[in-house]
């Protein structure tokens, strides 16, 4: 297997990890990259409190079906009283709302069989980014500490994943 590629950068006390898609050329659900997304998780989970998702209609019914995508927008908190609608020239482009974080959202995250199930989420602490995952782009973790920096390296380590660590400027 090839090793996962990270990028590093330092913000602060805050360490980013990114997982570039396409760099990396495995698919959203290939079992290494449900791998990072779960040390990430992992990493930061005690600091989770909010979750904030974007999504196009049609594109989450194309890839989920009327029925299941309904249903979790729903089971992730979505509602007519939180939903917000991004237009462009009067038509809406995207949809988004935030929620509480919950045990029962972490277990669907830390579960996920395609990290790309949904098109864009922030998990977040507060309003702090935590996990960050951007179209099928990137998947972003933001340690706020050395703490859980280290703690995910040693997820990664723990799932014999192997990575490399490429820091940016």
């Amino acid at each position: 297997m090839q090793a996962v590629l990270l990028y590093t950068k330092q913000l602060g006390d805050a360490t980013s990890f990114e997982f570039n898609v396409f760099d990396n050329q495995f698919a959203t659900e290939n079992l290494a990259v449900r791998k990072v997304m779960m040390s990430m998780l992992e990493a930061v989970r005690p600091r989770l409190t909010e979750l904030e998702v974007e999504y196009n209609d049609s594109m989450l019914i194309e890839k989920l079906g009327v029925r299941r995508a309904g249903e979790l927008l729903r089971f992730l908190g979505s509602s007519k009283e939180n939903t917000r609608e991004q237009t462009s020239q009067g038509i809406v482009v995207s949809r988004s709302f935030r929620s509480p974080m919950t045990e029962e959202k972490y277990q669907y995250f830390y579960g996920m069989k395609d990290i790309a199930e949904l098109p864009h989420y922030r998990l977040q602490e507060g309003q702090e980014d935590r996990i960050v995952f951007y179209f099928t782009r990137y998947l972003q973790l933001i340690a706020p500490d050395q703490e859980s920096a280290e703690a995910f390296i040693s997820g990664l380590q723990a799932f014999s994943l192997p990575y490399k660590l490429v820091p940016l400027k």
